[in-house]
């Protein structure tokens, strides 16, 4: 009996460690499909189980639903063919034989659209694995489309940077070549093969030997290379001037690992600004030279006006005082004919006279300076007008004055513009009934326009450009009265003021003077 019992003990303890055994193969296998589970729901790439006979799909992660748009039910039990983002690019059949005969298939770059419309690559792979009992198909889809893009910008960069005229290159720390461009080959005669692996100073004149390590030693510190203007030598033994930019390169850690360096062949440039130089140079000059020759030659024009004043005057006096002398002791005993003569004489040398003075008065123009201050112009219109009363006596003449703004100018200078335009407009208007002169002023274009208009004889605006011209007349002596030279007197006090003049007319229906002063106060 004993031994029975020794025997059953014996089967149960063997029975007891096989369930015990079976229970923690159990165990490990749930924690492995725990773990396998936990897995496939957080994995960061898209995960399909297929079964390996149909090809069907009977799991999908998480991740394939939120890439491609379509959820869990929406793909189980279809095929990876049948699914529209693969359905162009992945035949199911071709797949089962490629995973059947080689138990691994691999798509790089399978462009697809999402169900939403985004365009995506992926990369495609699918292995055959035991799970268990039976085969299954794991198919791994994982999102490149960052990854191409990033592809993308550094072969489009590297075809700006290859097709660049200027130099680029890059360097490592010790200063030897790692890249060189067309650009660099262009501007240097080195070709890349040549320059690959050789240091940099290969370029560098022997006197910036020391730029070049300053610089580098300044990128090591992490210090910016700020752009700079300098020499560097080519191939064939030539200094070139160049602008060069020089920026550190890093990796993914920040850690400086390299120079860019970009050089700008300015060797043009240099010229040009050379050859402007020397211009301004030769300009300065010449302006030098023309400014003594002006000196020399105002220096004349007052010796000149000195003899107009003095030498000229006296004659003139004696020719219209002996007329005069002659006319009052033996006019009676002249006939008619000798006494018009003598008063045309007289007539002439007083005509001369008054030409001298507007001559002298247009030369000390150019050589009086504008003492700019604030003009009152209602004021100054007003005196002018006090002055020519005299003019005005015995006609009909209305005067109409509009708003005047103050302004900033050489106030004697100003006063002889109005004095000219308004003498000029009551002289232009003799024989009109009534005679109209309009004063006024408009602001056009950031800028006051003072017009003295009226309603006398006008002229032909074909001969306009002789307006303000020295002794330039649209009118006989018989009809109005004039030397030519006031109009140009005012053209040159505008001139100096800066601003501009001109005239609008119509024959017998007036005219129109406007002129600007430059700077205008309100």
């Amino acid at each position: 009996m004993s031994s029975d019992n020794s025997n059953g003990n014996v089967a149960d303890n063997e029975t007891r460690k096989e369930q015990a055994m079976t229970w923690t193969m159990e165990q490990a296998l749930r924690a492995s499909e725990l773990s396998y589970r936990r897995l496939f729901e957080a994995a960061r790439d898209g995960i399909l189980i297929l079964d390996v006979d149909t090809g069907r799909i009977t799991d999908v992660n998480p991740f394939l639903v939120e890439l491609l748009g379509f959820s869990h039910d929406e793909m189980v039990g279809k095929t990876v063919g049948d699914l529209s983002p693969f359905k162009d690019v992945v035949s199911n059949q071709t797949m089962l034989e490629r995973l059947q005969k080689d138990g691994y298939v691999r798509y790089e770059n399978l462009p697809l659209e999402t169900k939403d419309g985004r365009k995506k690559a992926v990369e495609f792979v699918s292995n055959v694995y035991q799970a268990g009992d039976k085969k299954v198909i794991q198919c791994n889809v994982r999102d490149i489309t960052e990854r191409k893009r990033a592809e993308l910008a550094l072969i489009r960069l590297a075809a700006i940077v290859e097709s660049s005229d200027d130099a680029i290159m890059g360097k490592d720390l010790n200063g030897i070549i790692t890249n060189w461009n067309k650009g660099a080959e262009k501007i240097f005669g080195y070709t890349a093969v040549e320059m690959t692996g050789t240091s940099i100073m290969r370029l560098i004149p022997a006197d910036r030997k020391d730029e070049e390590n300053h610089g580098m030693e300044n990128i090591k510190r992490g210090k910016s290379v700020e752009h700079f203007e300098t020499l560097r030598q080519t191939k064939d033994g030539r200094l070139i001037n160049v602008a060069i930019t020089i920026s550190a390169i890093k990796d993914a850690l920040g850690e400086i690992i390299g120079v860019s360096k970009v050089a700008h062949d300015i060797t043009d440039r240099k010229a040009a600004e050379e050859k402007i130089h020397q211009l301004n140079t030769d300009l300065e000059q010449r302006v030098v030279e023309r400014t003594a020759q002006l000196e020399a030659a105002n220096k004349e024009l007052e010796a000149f006006s000195y003899s107009i004043s003095h030498d000229l005057r006296a004659p003139l006096r004696a020719v219209n005082g002996f007329a005069g002398i002659v006319l009052e002791d033996f006019g009676p005993q002249l006939p008619e004919e000798g006494r018009g003569y003598l008063e045309r004489i007289r007539a002439g040398a007083l005509r001369m006279g008054v030409l001298i003075d507007d001559l002298l008065a247009f030369s000390r123009l150019s050589r009086q300076s504008v003492n700019r201050q604030n003009v009152n112009t209602v004021k100054l219109v007003q005196n002018v007008l006090d002055e020519l009363k005299p003019q005005r006596d015995g006609r009909q003449i209305e005067i109409k004055t509009g708003e005047l703004p103050a302004c900033h100018g050489d106030s004697a200078l100003l006063k002889q513009i109005w004095v000219n335009l308004i003498s000029n407009a009551v002289k232009y208007t003799r024989g009109r009934e009534p005679a109209i002169v309009e004063i006024g002023c408009t602001h056009e274009d950031g800028e006051d326009v003072f017009s003295v208009r009226d309603n006398g004889a006008g002229f032909d605006m074909k001969y306009a450009n002789k307006l303000f011209g020295v002794f330039q007349r649209l009118h006989r002596d018989d009809q109005f009265e004039g030397t030519g030279v006031g109009l140009a007197i005012v053209q040159r006090i505008v001139h100096r003021h800066g601003g501009r003049v001109w005239a609008e007319a119509k024959v017998n229906e007036g005219a129109t003077f406007y002129f600007t002063i430059g700077e205008t106060k309100s």
